[in-house]
Order: C-alpha cells, then sequence, then structure tokens
C-alpha cells in the first residue's frame, strides 16, 4: 500500500469493510494486539480479506487521524513477530503481508490480510473482553465493524465463500484425474457437492 492510497481510504473519513484502524503502540501491548488479531480474523473470513492498519486514532467526530506508531514501537512490528504471535490465537493460521509504511511524517503497519484458504479460520485463544475462543469473527454486512456471526445473511456469505473454495478444489481435481469438465461436473454433481460442503460447516461434529 502507497501513500496515495493511504490518501484515499483516510479521505472517506471512516472505517470501510475491508480497512479497520487501530491506535498505535507496542505488539508487545496485549490488548492492542488482541484487537488487532480480532480485526484479522475479520478480514480473513472476507471475500478478498481486507486491511489492519495501526497507527491511527479518532478526532472528536470519529474521523481517523494517522497519528503513527512512536519510533521506539515500530521495531516490534516485524512480519516473523507478528506471524508468532497471530499464529497463537488462530486456526488455521490467518494469511497475510505486513509493510511499515511512512506517511506525512509517521510510520503506519499496514497488515494486508488475505481471505482464508480452504476453511473459515476461527479464534482459538480468548483475551478478556476482546477474543473468545472457538468464535468465528466476520466483517459485517451493516457497518464497517468485526464482530460474531451475527446474522444469516453473513454466514451465507461466508458459507458461500467457503463452497466457492471448496468447488474450485473437486474442479482441480477432477481435472488432475485426467476428466473432462462436461464428464466430471454435471451441474447434479456440481449442486450435490456444494450442498455437502454447506451441511459439513454447519451441523456441529461429535
Amino acid at each position: 500500500m502507497n501513500k496515495n492510497e493511504l490518501d484515499e481510504i483516510f479521505a472517506l473519513g471512516r472505517e470501510q469493510r475491508g480497512v479497520e484502524f487501530k491506535r498505535g503502540g507496542s505488539r508487545q501491548d496485549k490488548h492492542l494486539f488482541a484487537k488487532v488479531v480480532h480485526a484479522a480474523i475479520g478480514m480473513a473470513n472476507r471475500r478478498d480479506g481486507g486491511y489492519v492498519i495501526v497507527g491511527v486514532t479518532e478526532d472528536s467526530n470519529g474521523g481517523p487521524v494517522p497519528e503513527g506508531v512512536s519510533a521506539e514501537d515500530v521495531p516490534s512490528w516485524t512480519y516473523d513477530d507478528v506471524a508468532n504471535s497471530i499464529a497463537e490465537y488462530t486456526d488455521p493460521n490467518a494469511k497475510f503481508d505486513l509493510q511499515i509504511v511512512d506517511y506525512n511524517g509517521s510510520k503506519l503497519v499496514v497488515i494486508r490480510v488475505y481471505e482464508f484458504e480452504d476453511i473459515p479460520v476461527l479464534c482459538k485463544k480468548s483475551y478478556p473482553e476482546v477474543l473468545r475462543a472457538g468464535a468465528c469473527y466476520v466483517r459485517t454486512r451493516r457497518k464497517p465493524e468485526t464482530v460474531e456471526i451475527p446474522t444469516q445473511a453473513d454466514m451465507r456469505d461466508l458459507l458461500d465463500l467457503a463452497v466457492d473454495k471448496g468447488v474450485r478444489r473437486f474442479i482441480a481435481r477432477a481435472h488432475a484425474a485426467g476428466l473432462t469438465q462436461s464428464a466430471s461436473l454435471p451441474s447434479t454433481d456440481t449442486t450435490r457437492y456444494m450442498e455437502q460442503q454447506k451441511a459439513f460447516l454447519v451441523e456441529p461434529s461429535g
């Protein structure tokens, strides 16, 4: 992400469904980092993923103020350290890239989170008042916030994304086995496969 892209984000004057802001601080600030993880899980469970930008506060009207991360705290935000810390809280691991971006004299930590690869990302470790073990966090339709799945529409978005990925894997395996699309993927088989995947995702185990 470059300065022009950040200009466009801040010009909107608020968070978006694919962008969440967090105040500056050290990665070793456990409460701050738990909030970063919370946001990252929500982005990982969103189609196309999204960004968590660390170093942004709010003005009196709720607008973003890119104050940045202090020179003392920037070194704590290395990719390897962040990856190890996020892995403690996520199952499966959330994939991301991390940049330290100079913005108008301030340093911002920009974490680009990618959508999950196979199955939705769950929180596997609690942190008081921020994270709950077993929770599935998403970015909601109604407003740009990260919460546990609140509505059937948000659940449908997540299921559709997971099923799309399952169908693509099914198609790839069929082609790898030397089957043609017409022979291996009649519409009834594809539909049946999609319904099986949805059932697997929503039915409790055990």
